[in-house]
């Protein structure tokens, strides 16, 4: 009589969403790959699993994705190259369409049902929308298991991976525990970094002269209560993390936008907002997400003898100010914003910006 043969074991160093999907990737493969032997399937991360660190559900609630609902989805269609069948399932917005309240008090705090239950294809959502729409997919991939697989979260950091002689490794973790497995898949996400030279030099200029220094770092775990009102700081970037650093130094801090009669807004402010003197090398804001539908019509663009003076003022501006010297440091000050010649963007931008405050107001 033949032995059964022994279980295989797969390791997955990182339980967030890149983990998720490699989970259900592995399931919908099962069967061609193992067949019907036993598959031992270990998830480790010190973060609740399907979320990881960044979207984990304790996030502010003024902090929003930068992607509409209708382009947020988990799962594989026809639009995807890839080994194996696909496996359709919801988008964001067609999950927010179906999910029920009861569950959705099960994955997020109960204002959520309100949020989720009002969006729109074209509504960005917050990031504790999303980090309940993970769960939910991880839940429901897990469940969704083959017989012959057993799921298994650690949670807890893998600290040491090793070779072993026989080809499999070995991945000891923060506890202790030892894993020995025949696959390692190191699904890690945004991972910290050793600070860099820039930011040694602004670490050390702050503790010298008294003053403030917040480094880089994920938005929801930085402790902001340093900065404080009416202080001067400076911001260095104008990304994503800047506008979630005014969102949450603004409104999270008690200010309000207050309809005009004109339909615009006025922010009224809390008094407990610092002043901020934002830079970048580029010196303007990104933009994001540019291949999105047009959300006004085109403006009309310069044209002419008007499309020449503005190229020619343009031309005349220096993009950079002098830098000043502070100890022996060169510290570059914000750029001036060149002047494009078209205005369609501006439009197009505008015309949404009014749209999304209109709806958080509404």
């Amino acid at each position: 009589m033949t032995a059964a043969p022994p279980p295989a074991s797969i390791v997955l160093i990182g339980a967030g969403p890149t983990g998720s999907s490699l989970l259900e990737r592995l399931f919908a493969n099962v069967s061609d790959v193992w067949g019907d032997r036993p598959l031992q399937v270990h998830l480790v991360d010190p973060h609740r699993a399907g979320l990881g660190r960044v979207w984990r559900p304790d996030l502010h609630p003024l902090l929003w994705m930068n992607s509409l609902a209708e382009d947020v989805t988990m799962f594989t269609d026809e639009s995807v190259r890839c080994s194996g069948p696909i496996r359709p399932g919801p988008s964001l917005i067609e999950w927010a369409r179906t999910i029920s309240d009861d569950e959705l008090r099960t994955l997020g705090p109960a204002h959520l049902v309100d949020e989720v239950h009002g969006l729109d294809g074209a509504s960005f959502p917050t990031r504790l929308v999303q980090s309940a729409y993970l769960e939910w997919f991880h839940r429901r991939t897990v469940a969704s298991a083959p017989e012959n697989v057993t799921v298994t979260w650690h949670p807890t950091s893998a600290v040491d991976l090793v070779d072993l002689a026989d080809g499999r490794q070995r991945v000891t973790l923060a506890t202790g525990e030892v894993l020995d497995t025949d696959t390692v898949v190191l699904a890690l996400g945004h991972l910290d970094a050793e600070a860099e030279p820039d930011s040694v030099v602004h670490t050390d200029f702050a503790a010298r002269h008294g003053l403030t220094w917040i480094g880089p770092g994920h938005t929801g775990e930085l402790d902001l209560s340093a900065l404080r009102a009416g202080e001067d700081v400076l911001v260095l970037g104008f990304g994503q993390a800047f506008t979630d650093l005014v969102v949450l130094l603004t409104e999270g801090r008690g200010g309000r936008f207050v309809p005009r009669p004109d339909g615009w807004l006025d922010y009224e402010p809390s008094g407990d907002e610092p002043v901020l003197h934002v830079g970048s090398r580029r010196g303007v804001p990104y933009r994001s997400k540019l291949d999105y539908r047009l959300q006004a019509p085109l403006a009309p663009l310069p044209v002419g003898d008007r499309a020449t003076r503005v190229s020619r003022r343009a031309a005349r501006l220096p993009c950079r100010h002098p830098a000043v010297d502070r100890e022996g440091g060169r510290v570059g000050l914000l750029p001036r914003a060149v002047p494009r010649p078209s205005r369609a963007h501006d439009r197009i931008v505008g015309r949404r910006r009014r749209a999304v405050r209109r709806a958080r107001l509404g």
